[in-house]
């Protein structure tokens, strides 16, 4: 018996259903976002949270709140693994390869002014604060001039990455269709037969890379029935009701999701293409996703901490959305995107893989998207192009997550964040402007 529609709306958190509508309808990030906490309120080392032991019922955070009851998010999102299943990704035996410290510039970087989508002046730390940041490292041709670890965030803890897991998986792809081993013309389906009949039949790899599949999958998340619930409930996002009738794993939710339009006419961002990239990986090579970003990455770039993914209760990898990973680690992995796949004195992937991902895609076709809040865009292989005079490229995910590299400048910009609300459209704005001043100033 399928659940009714006012019941369900009743168990979805009221913050998601706000926040998480915004995050594809742009026009909805500033109208529907709900009245911000001042930072300063919401600091993680004023919050005590999870402190004693047993926690005082008001500061545990749990799998089942950490999503609706802000600020718990704070603290959870570098606790995940801690509130959910996941798969190690290993680092490896070998030491850890230092960063180099330049010169110290963060005391001229926070001073640092610039014009805001209203028009209003904000300096960089300003930018931060509003940002919910909490933790930051900027480099400058490979060297570290700005690392902050704000709200109390321990420095060694993998944090939630949301949607920059996609970057991962959508780097491991074009380096495996630089091998060989994928073929971008391929059909999906002849990855994964198991999605014959479903909305990515007649669907190109290379459609799926660049989210131009079309499949009947709603995104409006103030429906009870809409099919990103059902995501959710698949992936383990939220805790599923105990009568829920649907799905709840991953790969028996994908191939329920049908066709819609022709594929590749246009260019719609939708997390569960990144999900079944996961499943075309994981399918070619015999591994699991963990274990390739390990083998491929994580133990060459001399990272210092192990990262993890996030799994459904079959052991399904979030691919779209689940990697966490700690600040000095993820500027690693930005300064390898800056030097064209190379770090640590080796090639880690091809220089032609990553010069493919920055040439971009179909900027028209993104910009009927209604991306309004990222002009001049494209999306490639799970990467989001700028098309900037410096050629900037991005991965970013909801709360604030964001890796941002400017080959022009020799600039690596890493910022986690556990902003109240999840849509890029609601903060992404400021960081245009923000991160052309960063630019302007270190060129």
């Amino acid at each position: 018996m399928l659940i009714q529609r006012p019941r369900l709306t009743a168990y979805i958190p009221s913050l998601i259903l706000v926040t998480l509508m915004a995050t594809h309808t742009p026009s909805l990030a500033q109208d529907k976002a709900p009245a911000l906490p001042t930072p300063d309120s919401v600091r993680l080392d004023k919050l005590q949270l999870m402190q004693g032991f047993p926690p005082a019922a008001d500061k545990q955070v749990t799998a089942a709140n950490f999503l609706s009851e802000y600020p718990k998010l704070r603290w959870a999102f570098h606790h995940m693994r801690e509130l959910l299943p996941s798969r190690n990704i290993a680092r490896g035996p070998g030491a850890a390869v230092p960063l180099p410290a330049g010169d110290d510039r963060r005391a001229e970087i926070d001073a640092l002014t610039f014009t805001g989508p209203d028009g209003n002046t904000l300096s960089f730390a300003d930018y931060l604060t509003a940002s919910f940041a909490d933790a930051t490292l900027i480099m400058l041709d490979g060297k570290v001039i700005y690392q902050a670890y704000h709200e109390g965030m321990p420095e060694q803890n993998p944090h939630m990455m949301w949607s920059m897991t996609k970057s991962f998986a959508g780097l491991l792809a074009t380096q495996l269709m630089e091998e060989g081993v994928l073929d971008g013309q391929t059909l999906v389906t002849d990855y994964v037969p198991e999605l014959k009949g479903s909305g990515w039949e007649g669907a190109t790899l290379q459609q799926l890379l660049n989210m131009t599949a079309d499949i009947d999958y709603s995104e409006v998340y103030a429906d009870a029935d809409s099919d990103v619930i059902k995501y959710a409930f698949a992936a383990g996002m939220l805790p599923v009701p105990a009568d829920f009738a649907g799905q709840r794993e991953l790969y028996s939710y994908l191939p329920t999701i049908g066709a819609d339009g022709e594929h590749g006419e246009r260019f719609m961002y939708r997390t569960v293409h990144t999900e079944v990239l996961g499943w075309v990986l994981r399918k070619a090579t015999g591994k699991h996703l963990a274990q390739l970003i390990s083998e491929r990455i994580w133990t060459k770039l001399g990272t210092e901490h192990d990262a993890y993914l996030l799994v459904d209760r079959h052991g399904a990898e979030w691919a779209g959305a689940g990697m966490n990973a700690s600040l000095r680690d993820l500027a690693r992995f930005g300064e390898m995107m800056r030097l064209e796949g190379r770090f640590n004195g080796e090639q880690i992937v091809s220089a032609k893989a990553v010069k493919e991902i920055r040439e971009g895609a179909d900027r028209e076709a993104f910009k009927a998207s209604g991306r309004d809040f990222q002009p001049g865009y494209s999306y490639r292989n799970q990467w989001w192009i700028s098309h900037n005079a410096d050629g900037a490229f991005e991965a970013l995910g909801v709360h604030g997550q964001m890796i941002h590299v400017n080959p022009a400048v020799g600039l690596v910009v890493v910022r986690l964040s556990s902003h109240p609300v999840a849509s890029s459209a609601f903060t992404f704005p400021t960081t245009l402007p923000a991160m052309q001043a960063l630019a302007d100033l270190l060129r």
